[in-house]
């Protein structure tokens, strides 16, 4: 990869202080817009019924909240690698390769996804919100969670590869001391969720079956600690820039 001329990195737009590298999509980016679409397509037509009456309309409707999180959930990890894209624009080999790998993730993931967030709107609602998914003991809801943390992990290890290897072309890039440090910020965020992860995947397997349903909260620990992590590193920036 030859290295980005001056002319065109000063066209570029600037967004939270990071050029936007990647404004024109590439293939590759369309490839993944597309995949992502259709594995909205694939959550929607899992209802494998249309209503016909009122009171099916109703039925289905208590589907929605489910629905509703898992491709918020897709959303999130397709918004990320949009994000990545427009930063770095990159289209070698390595990233085709990685982004691949993320759509078989996510397509992978997709039922889990919808069996987790079914699963836990019906446990809220003592199964006033049904799931379709029918689990016949706890060792079926262990392995579930299994699944779930081990795929969020796989995706957090992919984005954590697509910032690594960025950053190993920082030169090409030619990206600023603040866009390496906004770089090496989001390898930290995605070892923070993977470490998340892994603690989701140890806890069904270490405790009792009356609080195996509690451990799929793990989860609920992304929030203070990636406001810690990003706070912490704020705060370490602005030393930098007061430093002499």
């Amino acid at each position: 990869m030859q290295a980005l001329k001056d002319e065109f990195l000063a066209d570029c737009p600037t967004e939270k202080g990071f050029r936007q590298r990647g404004m024109n999509m590439t293939r590759i980016e369309v490839f993944v817009d597309a995949a992502f679409a259709f594995a909205v397509t694939m959550l929607v037509i899992s209802i494998d019924q249309i209503p016909r009456s009122v009171p099916e309309l109703i039925e289905i409707s208590k589907y929605i909240p489910g629905f509703v999180l898992s491709v918020a959930q897709l959303v999130f990890v397709w918004h990320s690698h949009a994000t990545w894209s427009k930063q770095f624009g990159l289209e070698d080999g390595k990233t085709v390769f990685l982004s691949s790998s993320l759509l078989v993730v996510m397509l992978i993931f997709i039922y889990p996804l919808k069996m987790m967030f079914q699963g836990l709107f019906a446990w809220l609602t003592d199964g006033y919100l049904p799931s379709q998914y029918n689990l016949s003991n706890y060792d079926e809801l262990r392995i579930l969670f299994l699944y779930f943390a081990a795929g969020f992990f796989l995706i957090s290890l992919i984005f954590l590869a697509l910032y690594k290897h960025a950053l190993n072309r920082q030169k090409e890039l030619k990206l600023s001391d603040y866009e390496m440090f906004h770089t090496r910020t989001e390898i930290m965020m995605r070892l923070n969720m993977m470490t998340v992860c892994a603690l989701a995947f140890i806890f069904p397997m270490l405790v009792s079956d009356q609080w195996l349903p509690l451990t799929g909260f793990t989860y609920a620990l992304l929030g203070p600690s990636s406001y810690l992590l990003y706070k912490h590193r704020d705060k370490k920036w602005q030393q930098i820039n007061q430093s002499p």
